[in-house]
């Protein structure tokens, strides 16, 4: 639920700005907000002007931010670039979101939009993330502006008048523009799909599995905490994964990070919320292992048997071809009796059911809950085995060369 701050919530609303000035610094963006901002003379008058929101879920605050509506003075001048429209917008200020939350950026936004159908918003050059955020989002940059101390801001804008203006020129994967990632959903199951950047298909589907909208995108660090909720159970309650201990917070981003140079991590969202994470990795260091990967999927637990482990297996081998991987493989804990409490076959039975074929099996080869588990390998070929094939692209520099191009909206 979203609501105007009260007074009463200040103490929460400055915990929540604590807890993203602490993670703007340990992403490399100490200087947005410094030690102190926003100040409390600074919250108080947003209150006092009905200005300031709060997002509010089984009465804890999950987020709070500004909407101001009306000429910015801030935005009265504004360099290497200009606005696209001069009527009236809104402006969303000093957006924040506690350390449990996820999707405040969207909900704000339709929150936003749903007020005036014309915004603006600016973030520090640092805040990559919110960048990222923004654009994805819909807003165009352009250009930057000067906040009150001086600093420099980058400027954004989204307009009523530009998303008519994207609905009326919109295609999809039939069109030559795509060409860098062929669509491979059924055409039964696609109901949109939408090219964000680089090998970043951000597919939207609409299915007779999924009664709701089902996006996949690439992850990103921000992730990490809505990731590890999903993986935690299967270490603590399972023996699909033969970890023993959660790992921390800091520890699991550093995971999504690393990956992401080489390879793709795609998580699916379902209204706002992950609900299951694919990605790929390397199968042996050596590098005539170049063209082959191991894959790992794991969905959460209450969204199983919803087709979503199935959709985000299409994506990454659509994003894997694209780096001239020719083959996945996927090393699963395996059961060496009929009725086992943490750990059943369906894995082996969802892998083969996308296409991959049992190559061996390690007898007892793990020990965990006081029980030694078999492991077993599956293989599925992507393509044809080239007599020469080209080099593998690692998947950062593959994003790099295509954001290069235009994005399909």
């Amino acid at each position: 639920m979203i609501r105007l701050a009260k007074e009463k919530d200040l103490d929460n609303i400055q915990e929540i700005y604590v807890y993203a000035r602490k993670f703007m610094a340990e992403h490399g963006n100490p200087t947005q907000w410094g030690q102190t901002r926003p100040t409390e003379e600074t919250l108080r008058k947003d209150i006092e002007k009905e200005q300031l929101y709060v997002i509010e879920e089984r009465d804890r605050l999950q987020g709070v931010f500004a909407l101001i509506i009306g000429e910015d003075p801030t935005y009265q001048n504004i360099e290497q670039g200009s606005w696209k429209d001069t009527t009236l917008y809104g402006t969303i200020h000093r957006i924040a979101s506690a350390s449990e939350a996820h999707g405040i950026m969207e909900q704000v936004l339709a929150f936003a939009w749903e007020k005036i159908q014309h915004l603006r918003i600016d973030t520090h050059e640092n805040n990559k993330v919110m960048q990222h955020l923004i654009l994805k989002n819909g807003f165009e940059k352009c250009g930057i502006i000067y906040v009150d101390d001086g600093s420099p801001r980058v400027a954004f804008e989204k307009t009523s008048k530009e998303e008519d203006e994207k609905k009326s020129s919109k295609y999809f994967a039939s069109s030559n523009n795509v060409s860098e990632f062929s669509g491979v959903w059924e055409e039964k199951d696609l109901k949109e799909s939408d090219i964000t950047d680089a090998t970043e298909i951000a597919h939207t589907v609409t299915s007779s599995e999924v009664n709701t909208k089902l996006q996949i995108r690439i992850a990103t660090p921000l992730d990490a905490k809505e990731i590890l909720d999903i993986y935690a159970p299967y270490i603590l309650q399972t023996a699909i994964t033969f970890e023993y201990e959660v790992p921390t917070l800091e520890a699991f981003t550093r995971r999504i990070e690393q990956t992401l140079v080489k390879y793709p991590y795609l998580v699916a969202e379902q209204d706002g919320r992950i609900v299951g994470y694919a990605y790929a990795g390397p199968l042996h260091e050596r590098a005539a292992y170049d063209w082959a990967v191991e894959t790992s999927i794991y969905v959460k637990m209450d969204a199983k048997g919803q087709g979503i482990g199935k959709k985000l297996y299409v994506a990454l081998e659509e994003a894997l071809l694209r780096q001239h991987i020719v083959c996945v493989n996927a090393c699963i804990a395996y059961p060496d009796q009929e009725k086992d409490v943490y750990l059943t076959k369906d894995s082996v039975d969802f892998h083969a059911h996308q296409g991959y074929k049992m190559v061996g099996e390690f007898h007892q080869c793990a020990y965990k809950f006081d029980h030694w588990y078999n492991m077993v390998w599956m293989e599925k070929s992507l393509c044809e085995r080239p007599q020469h094939p080209e080099p593998m692209i690692w998947f950062s520099r593959l994003r790099k060369k295509n954001a290069k191009t235009e994005p399909v909206d």
